[in-house]
């Protein structure tokens, strides 16, 4: 359908973006609908999501697995719609996927997904307008306009899900932040997150040739502990396990990092005190001597002489390595945004905006972030879902 086609129709819904929960909440019920995205095509975060394979969920999923001001919002959202229930869907059209570890859920190929939820919502009355810019949107007498580069789009409703700040390559703006405050709506500070931590000009010179170099570490965040592979980059560290904790850091607060979990520096250098030449000798096999080196510096080779002090000294480099970031990768680099529309503000079986009856807002563009291990887009699935239930009974 062309722009005159549509001009004087009044949709049941307009959804602002064409994402994950844009996508699957456009397909999950049959009314006249459009579906606004600046991108020539829907769906493109997803089509590069998971190295391309898209992790779509998390067979684990539950409320602990995301932050958010209220941990209880989450829950009506998560027991409506399960990771088993997207599995369905997927068995249903035949798209194969797998199991990873710790209960990831993969696609065999990204696009799949995303032709699939395509499909899905076309099939469902949804008019899916590509390349147009929503630029503003209106409620007078109980009707929206949405005010889109290709002209006005009329809607009894207007779903926003823009997503966050994330990929700004792929377009990612603060279209959607901007309406709601608009409308009023209290807004958590947006920050990356599942990002990369950087160091200061000190820790980037010192582990400055580690970079591309792993090992598994464990990682300590205020409360939170996460353990799994740590990459060095020329800028700071990153892995799944650094990832996962950028979640809950925040400005100002120190992070620490166990190179040895589960075992006891002290103890392995002080039973091979007459034996090993340096401290990396000590730890051959456990961590690499490259990674030693650049972690005690002159340290290394002061071992067959070693005080005790120098022992405790290196231990905790080893075990308790304790830094202060000078920032995150940005969002350039950041899986997802956290912070974004203030959960009070929104039903949390239907999510509606409270003091804005036929506007919603759904998946990233609300403060509520998962860990990392397709519990996003678990989110954005389930959000949309519930989206969908509600404005099903409104036809």
């Amino acid at each position: 359908m062309n722009y005159n086609e549509l001009k004087n129709t009044v949709f049941h819904t307009a959804i602002i973006g064409a994402g994950a929960g844009g996508l699957f909440c456009a397909g999950s019920f049959n009314s006249p609908k459009v579906l606004i995205e600046h991108n020539t095509h829907p769906g493109k975060k997803i089509s590069i999501s998971g190295g391309g394979k898209c992790n779509f969920s998390n067979r684990f999923a539950k409320s602990t697995d995301y932050d958010c001001a209220n941990k209880h919002f989450v829950k009506n959202a998560l027991a409506a719609f399960k990771p088993q229930d997207f599995v369905s869907l997927l068995d249903e059209a035949g798209l194969k996927w797998e199991e990873r570890q710790d209960g990831q859920l993969f696609a065999m190929d990204a696009r799949d997904i995303v032709r699939f939820l395509i499909r899905r919502a076309r099939e469902t009355n949804t008019q899916i307008l590509t390349d147009t810019q929503a630029l503003d949107v209106r409620q007078e007498n109980g009707l929206f306009t949405v005010n889109t580069s290709a002209g006005p789009v009329r809607a009894q409703r207007v779903i926003l899900a823009t997503g966050g700040l994330s990929f700004p390559a792929l377009g990612a703006s603060n279209f959607g932040i901007k309406i709601a405050r608009q409308f009023g709506l209290n807004i958590i500070p947006q920050r990356p997150a599942l990002v990369g931590l950087t160091f200061d000009k000190a820790l980037r010179e010192q582990f400055f040739k580690l970079a591309g170099n792993t090992l598994n570490a464990h990682i300590t965040c205020g409360k939170h502990n996460f353990e799994g592979s740590l990459l060095f980059t020329h800028e700071g560290i990153s892995g799944p396990a650094v990832l996962s904790a950028s979640l809950f850091w925040k400005e100002g607060e120190k992070v620490t990092v166990d190179f040895l979990p589960g075992e006891d520096a002290h103890a392995l250098f002080s039973a091979q005190k007459n034996s090993a030449h340096t401290f990396a000798a000590a730890l051959h096999g456990k961590i690499s001597t490259k990674i030693v080196k650049a972690l005690l510096g002159e340290l290394d080779d002061k071992f067959p002489n070693a005080s005790r002090a120098d022992i405790e000294k290196a231990a905790q480099t080893i075990n308790r390595f304790t830094f202060l970031p000078a920032g995150t990768g940005g969002f350039s680099k950041a899986e997802v945004t956290a912070g974004g529309i203030d959960v009070r503000e929104i039903n949390p079986s239907t999510f509606g905006v409270r003091r804005v009856p036929g506007l919603y807002a759904i998946g990233e563009l609300l403060d509520v972030t998962g860990r990392l291990g397709g519990f996003n887009l678990q989110w954005a699935w389930s959000s949309g879902f519930s989206a969908a239930k509600e404005l099903e009974k409104m036809f």
